[in-house]
C-alpha cells in the first residue's frame, strides 16, 4: 500500500509549521479511509485507545534524543518553516492528527539514511551484516554502524546501559561548510550565494540532485556567454531561470549519449527552448554533465570510503556478531555548535577531509569496466551498503564513479573495493520509518 503526495512550494517555504502539518495529516487521513480494512490498530498502552503506529520520516536535521523525539535544527533542500526550528516533528505532526481526530500516534522519528540503513539490512539475503546506508537524490546524506566505545558524545555510565554498536546519522551535507577542503568553482558559489541558506550544506550542494541541475545551467550560461556554443537560447529557455534544470537533464544526456548526435541535439533543442544546436554544442554538453556528476560521485565515494575505514569492517570488524541499538546522533550540527559536534564523530569527518584532499590533489584515470563486485569474496567478507535515491539509481555509470574513488583511497584499494555490495533500496526511508514504529511498538 503506498501513496504519494507532492508538498506545494506555499507550504515548504512558510512563516508557520501548522499549513505544513496539517497538509500531512490530511494525507494520513486519506490513506486511512482508502485502506482502513488492511491497517491492525495497536494498543496504547498511554491512552488505552486502540491506534495505528506511524514512522515519520524527517530528512532535516535534528537532534534526536529518543526513537520518538528530536528537535528540528536546520532546514535545506530549499525548505524554509522559521516557526519549526527548535521544535519536535513528532510534537508538530502528532498536534494535527489529534486535531483530525485519527487513530493514529506517532511512534517514531525516522531520518531517511537511518531508515534506508535498516530497511536494507531487513530485506538484504546475503549473511554478511549492512554497515552503511547512502542518500543519493533531491539531497545527500549517510548512516552506518559504529562501535559505541568510539563515540565519545555519550558518557561512559550510560554507555553500560547500551548495546556495543549503535546506529550514526552522519549528516554529511553539511560537511566542511568552511570550505577548508571541498572542491569549489566560480559556479559552487553562485549556486551557494542564491540559495535560502548560503554558507550551509556544502557537500550537499557539490552532491544531491537538488543542486546538480542548478550548477549545470549556471555552466551552460557561462559557455554561452564564452560564445562556446552555436546553439541560440530563446528567451523563456529554463537555463534562463534560477533551477529551470534538474538533474534529470544530465541523466537524460548520459543516456542518449550513444543514440547519435542529431537525436541528442533535438533533445537538448527541446528540453533547453534552443535553436541550431550542432554535434559540437552536443559534445561539450555530454562533457560538461559527466564533469558535473563525476565530481559529485567521487566526493560520495571518498565519504562512503571514510566510514567504511572507519568501521574496521576491511580488518573483519563485521564477523562477530554484535547486537545493534537504533539510535540516530548526528555527529555535525550547524553554525556556532558544529564544533562541538565534530568531536563526537569517532574521527569520521577528519577521515573524510583527508581523502577529499587526496581526490582534489590526485588526477585518477577513471576506469569504468569491471567495477561490479568480485564473485570471489565469501558473504562474510562483504561490505554490504544500502542505497537509495534518483542519482544513483538513473544515472548510467554513477555507482562505477563511486567505485573508481574507492579504489583511489590508499586504505581501500581495488581488493577492498570488491568487497563493497552496494544494493538499492527503494523508499528506505519509509520501510524504514515503518521498521521502527513497529519496533518501537513491540518494545
Amino acid at each position: 500500500m503506498q501513496t504519494k503526495q507532492a508538498v506545494p512550494e506555499h507550504l515548504r517555504i512558510n512563516a508557520s509549521y501548522k499549513p505544513l502539518f496539517s497538509f500531512i495529516a490530511k494525507a494520513i487521513s486519506d490513506f486511512l479511509n482508502q485502506h482502513q480494512h488492511q491497517l491492525r490498530p495497536k494498543p496504547d498502552c498511554e491512552t488505552a485507545t486502540q491506534s495505528v503506529p506511524l514512522g515519520f520520516t524527517f530528512s532535516f536535521t535534528c537532534e534526536q534524543t529518543s526513537i520518538s523525539h528530536g528537535t528540528l535544527i536546520q532546514w535545506d533542500k530549499g525548505w524554509d518553516i522559521p516557526e519549526a526550528l527548535g521544535k519536535d516533528p513528532c510534537a508538530m505532526l502528532q498536534e494535527s492528527i489529534d486535531e483530525l481526530k485519527l487513530p493514529v500516534q506517532v511512534s517514531a522519528l525516522a531520518n531517511d539514511s537511518v531508515g534506508t540503513l535498516l530497511t536494507r539490512a531487513f530485506t538484504s539475503q546475503g549473511h554478511g551484516s549492512t554497515l552503511a546506508a547512502v542518500i543519493i537524490g533531491t539531497g545527500t546524506n549517510a548512516a552506518y554502524i559504529e562501535r559505541l566505545r568510539n563515540v565519545r558524545r555519550i558518557p561512559q555510565t550510560e554507555k553500560k546501559e547500551m548495546h556495543e554498536s549503535i546506529v550514526l546519522n552522519t549528516e554529511w551535507g553539511c560537511f566542511d561548510d568552511a570550505l577548508k577542503v571541498l572542491p569549489t568553482t566560480p559556479y559552487d558559489r553562485a549556486l551557494d550565494a542564491s540559495s535560502i541558506y548560503p554558507g550551509n550544506q556544502q557537500l550537499e550542494k557539490r552532491v544531491s540532485g537538488m543542486y546538480l541541475g542548478e550548477l549545470m545551467r549556471l555552466v551552460i550560461l557561462h559557455c554561452q556567454n564564452q560564445g562556446l556554443f552555436d546553439m541560440v537560447l530563446d528567451n523563456e529557455s529554463p537555463c534562463n531561470r534560477q533551477h529551470g534544470l534538474d538533474s534529470s537533464f544530465l541523466s537524460l544526456l548520459a543516456k542518449e549519449g550513444t543514440a547519435g548526435s542529431l537525436d541528442v541535439a533535438k533533445t537538448i533543442e527541446r528540453i533547453l527552448s534552443a535553436h541550431n544546436v550542432t554535434p559540437n554544442d552536443v559534445r561539450v554538453m555530454e562533457q560538461l554533465a559527466d564533469g558535473i556528476v563525476k565530481r559529485s560521485a567521487r566526493l560520495v565515494g571518498s565519504a562512503l570510503g571514510a566510514i567504511i575505514v572507519q568501521s574496521g569492517r576491511l580488518n573483519h570488524f563485521h564477523s562477530e556478531k554484535r547486537p545493534i541499538q537504533i539510535t540516530s546522533m548526528q555527529t555535525q550540527r550547524h553554525g556556532a555548535q558544529s564544533s562541538k559536534h565534530r568531536r563526537i564523530g569517532c574521527g569520521l569527518f577528519a577521515k573524510i577531509s583527508g581523502y577529499f584532499k587526496r581526490l582534489i590533489s590526485t588526477s585518477t584515470k577513471l576506469q569504468l569496466a569491471g567495477c561490479k563486485t568480485s564473485t570471489s569474496s565469501t558473504e562474510e567478507d562483504v561490505i554490504d551498503i544500502g542505497v537509495d535515491g534518483s542519482l544513483i539509481e538513473l544515472y548510467p555509470g554513477f555507482e562505477a564513479y563511486i567505485r573508481s574513488a574507492l579504489r583511489d583511497i590508499q586504505e581501500i584499494g581495488p581488493e577492498g573495493e570488491e568487497k563493497v555490495k552496494m544494493g538499492l533500496a527503494r523508499d528506505g526511508s519509509g520501510v524504514g520509518a515503518a521498521l521502527m514504529a513497529n519496533a518501537a511498538i513491540s518494545a
